[in-house]
């Protein structure tokens, strides 16, 4: 997808105030220097959600839900990151850039790539009114007319040019993934003969295609390519019709196949969607809890729906926050949601079937005890060995202590230890130096606690002297934060939100939000000492002896002064036995 220019970013959000974004749809309340309010990302009674006008960032202490102001639209709203921007942009009276002066690396403009797959889509639908063939094996397949269209259905004609001729920019077409080019020139339909499925984003745009084959094509289903506008990985077959039936979700439902959608949707269950021929990602999940409190994924019984199941579990544990749920459906063998739905009290059978879907805890534990003796301390013990990891992937809520005390009960320990165990195993290091910013566990490293502290007062950047010491610096992390430094340096009075804004797409990115979300313990004085001792810390650790010796020096003349905390304790043991190796 091409990028919008960031100089565009800047300036939407130096005109977008996040005060107001947020009131016109929460109800602010002045609370001292910063906005709060009932978190509406999570039930709760007491509010835990504030909104700093400095930083232009807010950030909730109960279920960890923090952003910027395209964040914040992105999540409330349910909207695409790009959809996201243009109703800021809309709002502030701006114009977003158009595609072709963005930088070269950027990308191919998105206008004629869209205009590309609407021709191919009206083709599409034309031709199946045309083909009683095609219209006969729908109504075989159990699929009205009103479904049809509801779905724009469409059919792909059994010929190389069909498409082709309508085109006049076939590059662009060739980009949206509806041509091939051909190595003696031209080029030729990617779908041909195959029932064509349109896939739509958030605005109902159709943005890439799906065909099932109607001959004796080895690919049964032949989905689009990557392209600008389609990433299998983040899009959802139905989405956007289910958005369409339903303005409130209550539930989506998680199929395999676009059929499995279009029945359910049939028989009263609207809120069907399925994954695009790939595994449940990450993203796939971030987009659901967009639209929905609750997930629940449909597999097949056997033992690859079991697996599945697993990888789907595996994808939905860190993104399991406040009242968000998931729960599994595992059919009966040989069923599918299309032929389940179809049967005899089809529809009725299918929403007690919902109903007793399993929630994710359960095919956790199932899943981990599936092998294990628990009849033996070393089977008790692989348990919480196997355990560590989904655990430790949990957010730090009422879901991770239920489930930590649940397998207590069947390792027969008491959960305060296990609880211990897993806390200590999630930040690598039980020290003085791990422990709570704010209200959410966070590994305090030292390129984390400065980074914190910066977020929370730029000015802090004035106070480093020597920048090129920290660039030099063999702490992991010290990259990110040298450039924050210097931004902040810079741009005195730009605020959180914008420097945040650059590392959207850097893998960080969630990270680098929790920290600004942060408020560290202290006065001014004292956050602007722990400052200074981090960068201190930081710019000395270069591995060699002059740098080494120095800050040894520095930490003995602190412990003159008085007893040392047990990081800096534990720093200056390890730079005695470092220098005695040397």
């Amino acid at each position: 997808m091409a990028r919008i220019p960031q100089d565009f970013i800047d300036q939407l959000l130096e005109r977008t105030d996040i005060v107001a974004l947020v009131d016109a749809r929460v109800p602010l309340k002045k609370t001292g220097r910063e906005y709060a309010a009932c978190c509406p990302f999570h039930d709760e009674k007491s509010p835990s959600f504030t909104v700093s006008p400095s930083k232009q960032f807010y950030h909730c202490f109960g279920c960890g839900a923090h952003g910027t102001a395209i964040s914040f639209l992105m999540e409330y709203d349910r909207l695409e990151f790009r959809d996201a921007v243009e109703v800021l942009a809309h709002a502030a009276g701006l114009d977003i850039p158009q595609d072709a002066q963005s930088s070269a690396s950027a990308g191919p403009p998105r206008d004629p790539l869209f205009e590309a797959l609407r021709i191919a889509d009206r083709l599409y639908r034309a031709e199946l009114r045309r083909n009683p063939g095609v219209i006969e094996y729908l109504k075989d397949r159990g699929v009205t007319g009103e479904m049809a269209r509801e779905y724009g259905l469409g059919y792909a004609p059994d010929g190389w040019n069909t498409l082709t001729e309508r085109l006049r920019d076939r590059g662009a077409a060739e980009t949206a993934g509806l041509l091939i080019a051909r190595d003696s020139g031209g080029h030729f339909d990617r779908f041909r003969n195959r029932l064509m499925f349109p896939i739509r984003d958030s605005r109902g745009r159709t943005i890439a295609f799906g065909g099932r084959t109607l001959g004796d094509d080895k690919a049964k289903y032949l989905n689009s390519p990557e392209t600008p506008l389609f990433h299998k990985s983040d899009h959802m077959y139905g989405l956007f019709e289910a958005r369409q039936a339903l303005r409130d979700l209550p539930r989506l439902i998680v199929v395999e196949g676009y059929m499995d959608v279009i029945a359910l949707a049939q028989h009263g269950f609207p809120n069907a969607v399925a994954t695009l021929g790939t595994a449940t990602t990450a993203s796939h999940l971030t987009t659901l809890f967009r639209h929905t409190q609750e997930v629940v994924f449909c597999f097949d019984g056997d033992a690859a729906g079991v697996r599945a199941a697993d990888k789907a579990l595996a994808q939905s544990l860190p993104v399991m926050r406040g009242a968000r749920r998931v729960r599994f459906l595992f059919l009966p063998e040989g069923e599918d949601p299309d032929t389940l739905v179809r049967g005899p009290d089809g529809p009725a059978r299918f929403a007690r079937a919902i109903d007793a879907a399993q929630p994710a805890s359960r095919v956790l534990i199932e899943g981990l005890t599936r092998d294990a003796d628990l009849a033996s301390p070393d089977g008790r013990a692989a348990l919480i060995e196997n355990a560590r990891e989904p655990i430790n992937a949990l957010p730090p809520e009422a879901f991770r202590s239920e489930l930590i005390g649940e397998l207590a009960e069947l390792a027969r320990l008491p959960a305060d230890d296990l609880r211990q165990m897993y806390s200590a195993a999630h930040s690598k290091a039980p020290r003085a130096a791990d422990k709570k910013l704010g209200d959410h566990d966070i590994r305090v490293t030292p390129v984390s606690r400065a980074l914190s502290l910066l977020l929370s007062d730029t000015g802090l950047a004035a106070r480093v002297k020597d920048l090129d010491a920290l660039r030099d610096s063999r702490t992991k992390g010290t990259e990110i934060l040298t450039q924050a430094i210097e931004f902040f340096s810079n741009n005195p009075t730009i605020p959180v939100s914008r420097w945040l804004e650059r590392y959207r797409e850097h893998r960080f990115f969630d990270r680098l939000q929790q920290i600004a979300g942060t408020t560290p313990p202290g006065n001014d004085e004292q956050r602007a000492q722990a400052f200074d001792e981090a960068i201190e810390r930081l710019s000395a650790d270069t591995g060699s002896r002059s740098s080494m010796r120095q800050r040894y020096d520095a930490l003995l003349a602190r412990l003159d002064a008085g007893p040392l905390d047990a990081e800096a304790a534990h720093e200056l043991e390890h730079l005695r036995r470092a220098l005695q190796r040397k």
